[in-house]
């Protein structure tokens, strides 16, 4: 017999089919296989921050749905220090395995910008998974004589200097977010800089400093008339608190900003591995104690791929990067 057929009934090319046939079986199990094998041990996801915080929060609400997903232990350990780059340093140099992965936030886009080195390499990490987000709301002292972004622009433009305004501390989102507000505004605002999040809405709600940009957490606050909530810097306003208005609705546009938690990895772990990660964080955002701490902290978890998760991460860089420059900001 001759043609096709023929050809497949001779013992030769039966065997060379039979080897085809296994190495196109191998080579599509070859990627796969480090993913169907993830985690094998533990897996240490270092958060680059002391305990508390929204950052710590969350990651410890999906690394108990990890771990019953994995059947194996996610252990998150907090390394605070060097403005997070002791902890990001860990995991730059780490395995590239996936068993030792960064949980960090908008500090990790801003310090390759702010600092003159780092103790790593900036594309020694690649993002893995979106976390969550939580939009900056400008919070005010009611001793402030502005009931609306508006007033507060006009009061800063009659006493220059006199808003004071706190932040987590220098090169932090809060402190970034006031920049871009008084760029956009072209107002002048004193920076009042604190070590952390506490003692800065502590100052604030003493009245100690006017203005912050802090996260919607503190909408209780406002709502108690302990503060006032001028506008979020979002596109639109929060679906949980649509008396709000955006910064733009409020009359001063492009000001687009808030803190961003998500998972990094050491950039040559594998694809595939990568992947996993990605698809099992998503599922685990969608548990119910995980959303149900998002709603509770004022956090969304948009559904982003790995690729926009990079997209966006280089976006972050080019708009912080513009900023710093124009405001000459520093870390000393």
């Amino acid at each position: 017999m001759t043609g096709l057929t023929g050809e497949l009934s001779s013992p030769a090319a039966i065997a060379r089919g039979l080897a085809a046939v296994c190495a196109g079986a191998a080579a599509l199990c070859a990627v796969p296989a480090a993913a169907q094998d993830y985690p094998s041990r533990t897996v240490q996801v270092i958060v680059p921050f002391p305990p508390g915080g929204l950052t710590d929060g969350l990651v410890r609400q999906l690394a108990a749905e990890l771990s019953q997903k994995w059947k194996q232990s996610v252990v998150v350990e907090n390394r605070g220090g060097g403005g997070t780059t002791i902890g990001t340093a860990q995991v730059a140099r780490a395995q590239p395995d996936g068993h030792t992965l960064l949980f960090t936030s908008t500090g990790f886009v801003t310090n390759q910008i702010l600092m003159k080195s780092l103790p790593y390499e900036a594309d020694a990490l690649a993002p893995v998974a979106m976390g969550g987000t939580a939009p900056n709301v400008l919070y005010v002292h009611p001793g402030v004589p502005a009931r609306t972004v508006g007033e507060l622009v006009a009061h800063a433009k009659a006493h220059p200097g006199a808003v004071r305004f706190a932040s987590t501390g220098n090169g932090s989102s809060p402190h970034l977010t006031a920049e871009l507000f008084a760029a956009r505004a072209g107002i002048s605002m004193l920076h009042v800089p604190y070590k952390g999040a506490g003692p800065a809405l502590a100052d604030l709600l003493a009245g100690h400093v006017n203005a912050m940009f802090h996260f919607p957490a503190s909408l209780a606050l406002a709502r108690q008339g302990k503060l006032r909530a001028l506008a979020v810097a979002a596109d639109e306003r929060m679906p949980d608190a649509p008396e709000v208005p955006s910064v733009a609705d409020a009359g001063v546009p492009g000001v687009v900003s808030g803190s961003w938690f998500g998972f990094f990895a050491p950039a040559a772990t594998p694809e595939a591995v990568k992947d996993k990660i990605h698809r099992d964080v998503a599922e685990a955002l969608q548990a119910e104690p995980v959303q149900r701490y998002l709603r509770e902290s004022g956090m969304v978890s948009p559904p982003m791929s790995r690729a926009r998760f990079g997209e966006f991460i280089a976006n972050e860089r080019r708009k912080w990067a513009e900023i710093i420059k124009a405001r000459n900001i520093r870390l000393e």
